[in-house]
């Protein structure tokens, strides 16, 4: 009898994790781009199975966005074992602390305290960590140091053991979008040229990562997931493109996040030949506009009191 009890009152002891809870498929929408058919999350996750690579482009603001991405890592987590998430969000510098980490040989906050984590880590990231901790995945630190790109970007330049072992900044359709969006972004002559080189060698660090690692690995054949914004695989450009021409014969799959004001009314159509597939989501709420600031009311001046009169001492 003291046995069943003891295991009872251990039970109560042991804590537990609530997961977040996932979005109601009716928060988003999944497109396929060619047909415009819709896809549950099931069905995608079935598709992407037969892949080799997935780019999950993201908007790295949007809660629901990620919450999608995590549920569907965790089904092709069971469709393919040997899954490996390859990530933006950590630098190559930091892959051994990452690695400590997912093997149990150190704990989350010396993990935290090294691996500068994106500042919305615990809502967006950790749970893509945490399923590879579970399932002792590997996970790729694949983009470039900040102060690396930093200097890239910069006049000086960088010779660090960082930087992808080949890296080009041709001027093609990728750099006319980029322009696009650094437009009127204020700087010296010639800053939006260095941060274009800054950018691809980015790509090119992450796609050499995620390259490297199939290259060491032919015999298993992993499935790879690789987490980066929109801008780096939309149209195939970016990383997508640069991984490309180092594994030319995996078969890639790219799915971009859309946000929009309402998900089920939402038009796409200009947004089909960004990916295989979109995920279109909520547009966070816009944050209130600021007051406008009140203008101070002229006083009217007030009376002068007359000076009081010298009494002169008896």
């Amino acid at each position: 009898m003291l046995l069943p009890l003891l295991l009872a009152a251990l039970a109560l002891q042991t804590p537990t994790t609530t997961p977040p809870e996932a979005p109601k498929s009716s928060a988003f929408r999944i497109l396929h781009s060619r047909t415009g058919k819709e896809l549950t999350l099931q069905r995608l996750a079935d598709e992407l199975a037969a892949r080799d690579v997935v780019f999950f482009g993201e908007l790295h603001d949007n809660v629901v966005g990620h919450q999608v991405y995590a549920d569907l890592a965790r089904l092709l987590a069971e469709r393919r074992g040997d899954l490996v998430i390859s990530m933006e969000m950590f630098e190559r510098d930091v892959q051994g602390v990452v690695n400590d980490y997912l093997r149990g040989r150190i704990d989350e906050e010396t993990f935290l305290k090294h691996s500068r984590p994106w500042k919305d880590y615990a809502r967006d990231y950790k749970p893509l960590i945490e399923l590879a901790r579970e399932r002792k995945l590997d996970v790729i630190a694949g983009n470039l140091p900040r102060v690396v790109a930093g200097k890239v970007a910069s006049k000086e330049g960088s010779l660090s053991p960082y930087l992808p072992r080949i890296t080009t900044a041709p001027l093609d359709r990728y750099w006319e979008l980029f322009a696009d969006v650094m437009k009127g972004h204020p700087g010296a002559e010639g800053a939006v040229e260095r941060m274009y080189r800054s950018q691809c060698a980015k790509d090119d660090a992450m796609a050499e990562s995620m390259a490297d690692y199939l290259a060491a690995n032919p015999h298993r054949q992993p499935f790879m997931i690789h987490c980066n914004g929109n801008f780096h695989s939309d149209y195939g450009l970016g990383t997508a493109t640069r991984f490309a021409q180092r594994s030319p014969l995996s078969q890639i799959a790219i799915i971009s996040m859309i946000a929009v004001p309402d998900v089920a009314k939402a038009d796409v159509a200009n947004d089909r030949k960004k990916a295989h597939y979109l995920l279109i989501v909520p547009a966070p709420p816009k944050p209130p506009a600021p007051e406008p600031a009140k203008t101070p009311q002229p006083t009217a001046p007030q009376p002068t009191k007359p000076a009081a009169k010298d009494t002169p001492s008896s």
